[in-house]
């Protein structure tokens, strides 16, 4: 009397973990695009060499929590209601960030070689023959380290998407899989 089935304790135990990796990890990416866009505005005009990479980083930290918006949302019944308007502004979203993505590539990547090189000589004090414009250390690793896992991120959720994908057209075949 009471007692449920066999597996049901390991199925909530499953989607205990899930909610909770889930939350971890909206929060984790909302903590980075808050690092992003602060870090952007602080050193906004600390990189001479390559002035767009503090501008990066700032559209990169708002653009996701601007385009958050267009994620499917569930009716009063509880089912996913797709939306045309949802799904355009998404496919925008994804064309608009993978576009930003590229042009971070290109501005953020380049200029780390150039600071990196063996030699590379900043301007500094009175030095301005046979120097460059630095660009402040700390922003530009971050910069760097942001482009890379952005680039993780998108292959990972890209990858996702097409499994999605794959197992909804195997579902609409009535369940025959083949390989």
């Amino acid at each position: 009397m009471g007692k449920g089935k066999r597996g049901d304790g390991l199925a909530i135990c499953g989607a205990a973990c899930i909610c909770c990796c889930t939350v971890v990890i909206v929060l984790s990416l909302l903590g980075l695009g808050i690092a992003k866009t602060a870090m952007g505005v602080i050193h906004l005009y600390d990189c001479p060499l390559q002035d767009k990479v503090p501008i990066w980083l700032i559209v990169s930290g708002i653009a996701p929590i601007f385009f958050g918006g267009s994620a499917s949302k569930q009716d009063e019944n509880g089912e996913e209601s797709p939306s045309t308007v949802r799904c355009v502004c998404g496919i925008i979203a994804l064309i608009f960030n993978l576009a930003w993505l590229i042009c971070g590539s290109l501005w953020v990547y380049p200029t780390y070689g150039t600071v990196n090189k063996d030699d590379f000589v900043a301007c500094i004090g009175n030095a301005t023959t046979s120097c460059s414009q630095d660009c402040y250390m700390p922003t530009l690793t971050f910069a760097f380290a942001m482009v890379t896992l952005d680039w993780i991120f998108f292959v990972l959720w890209f990858i996702i998407i097409m499994c999605s994908i794959q197992a909804s057209c195997c579902r609409s075949r009535g369940g025959a899989r083949y390989a």
